[in-house]
């Protein structure tokens, strides 16, 4: 009989550890994330995006720390060689770190005929600690525009193996060219006036006082210098100033200004001419000084309570909704929130304009069975969830049942030894 107890137990112990193993199995895992890599990147930031005829400009190319240090730097810039030429390539004294660019032979070097221009340096070797960690001015770049005009492209390349834009950290390259800003340069260029916003808008009372000043900006969209002059066709408007000159890239702020003083109420319009060809509306709304009725402020209210149905099974939607109603002369806006057993369940915000009313309506389920209590804008009800038999829905998953089944198996292959064994004892 003791021999058979062992064994008993020893079934049930494995058919258990089989139905634990698979419904391990069946449970979701957790994944864990990688740290984030080093990232840097480059821009390219030029000192002027227009430049007229045969010009100096320079372009700073900065190294862009966003997370971790670096250890060495190569770039390769190229650009339109039929606009411009590269006369020379300034590299900082020294580093953040404090080091002095450790340069690599044969840099900083350009080609005017192919168009690119490359710099390559590290931090003083044996490139240990500190290392850099932020972002710095990592060259600087002298240009001069050539006697062509065009638009020339400022970017970043990867020409070959050898030649390829990036930065290292011991060796690995961390440049996140998602990252990467490249720039462009206008060359020889006309100059061209270009005016923002391109209207405006002043709104006034009758003998009441002047609207707030409001601002014009005019800039030169090409190179060279622009002069330009601007005039009104209308007594209530003016500017400040009104004349003056944009060298390429430049912008400058105008002043206008509106006087309301005689002015019945009403709409007007004018325009400002500017530089004898662009013009922009100017707009003035005028109000009635007489006073206006006041309106009724929004009153909102709610009423009308409904849940249905009023009993359902685990899992089951219940509707739950209250009707709000505005009885006052403005739209006015009702956040209705929604309690079960006197936690919030959900809320709604809701904009009800005057004289009508709308249904806010909550779609809630609960698996547990019991009677749920219902608040909602002041008003009161339940609903029952009834559980009238076994549901899967939120229970075992497929591993579960598996396991379930396993022990059973197990119980009953156990109950039928015991009774065989019995019966040839008896």
């Amino acid at each position: 009989m003791v021999k058979l107890w062992r064994f008993l137990s020893v079934s049930i112990v494995a058919a258990v550890c089989l139905g634990l193993l698979l419904l391990s199995a069946a449970l979701p895992k957790a994944v864990s994330g990688s740290p984030p890599a080093d990232e840097w990147s480059y821009e390219i930031q030029p000192s002027t995006t227009s430049v007229g005829l045969n010009e100096d400009f320079t372009v700073n190319v900065s190294a862009v720390c966003y997370e971790g240090n670096s250890s060495s730097y190569f770039l390769a810039v190229v650009f339109n060689s039929t606009l411009l030429n590269v006369t020379g390539v300034d590299t900082p004294g020294s580093l953040p770190n404090g080091d002095i660019p450790s340069m690599s032979p044969g840099y900083p070097k350009w080609s005017n005929t192919t168009g690119m221009v490359a710099n390559q340096y590290s931090i003083q070797p044996p490139y240990e600690p500190p290392y850099v960690d932020e972002t710095f001015t990592m060259c600087t770049i002298h240009f001069r525009s050539l006697d062509v005009s065009g638009t020339s492209d400022l970017k970043f390349a990867n020409v070959d193996v050898t030649n390829t834009t990036k930065i290292k950290y011991r060796a690995t390259d961390t440049t996140n060219w998602t990252k990467v800003v490249n720039g462009t340069v206008k060359v020889g260029l006309p100059p061209t006036i270009s005016v923002s916003p391109h209207n405006l808008t002043f709104n006034a009372i009758e003998a009441g006082e002047n609207p707030p000043d409001q601002t014009l900006e005019l800039c030169n969209s090409g190179a060279g210098t622009l002069s330009w002059s601007l005039t009104d066709n209308a007594g209530w408007l003016s500017e400040t100033p009104t004349s003056g000159s944009l060298g390429g890239g430049e912008c400058e702020d105008v002043t206008v200004s509106v006087d309301v003083t005689g002015m019945e109420s009403g709409d007007y319009s004018a325009a400002i001419t500017i530089t004898g060809s662009l013009e922009m509306a100017v707009n003035l709304h005028v109000e009635s000084a007489t006073p206006v009725e006041p309106v009724e402020p929004a009153n909102l209210s709610a009423s009308s309570l409904s849940i249905s149905p009023q009993q359902v099974e685990p899992g089951q939607e219940v509707t739950i909704s209250i009707n709000v109603a505005n009885t006052g002369g403005e739209t006015g806006s009702y956040n209705a929130v929604l309690y079960i057993n006197g936690v919030v369940e959900d809320s709604q915000s809701v904009s009800v304009e005057p004289g009508t009313s709308k249904n806010v309506i909550f779609t809630v389920s609960k698996s547990q069975a019991g009677v749920y209590d219902v608040s909602l804008a002041g008003q009161s009800g339940q609903f029952e969830v009834v559980n009238t038999g076994w549901s899967g829905g939120g229970g075992l998953s497929t591993g579960g049942i598996i396991a379930i089944v396993v022990v059973v198996i197990a119980l009953i292959v156990a109950l039928v030894f015991i009774l065989r064994r019995t019966r040839r004892e008896v």
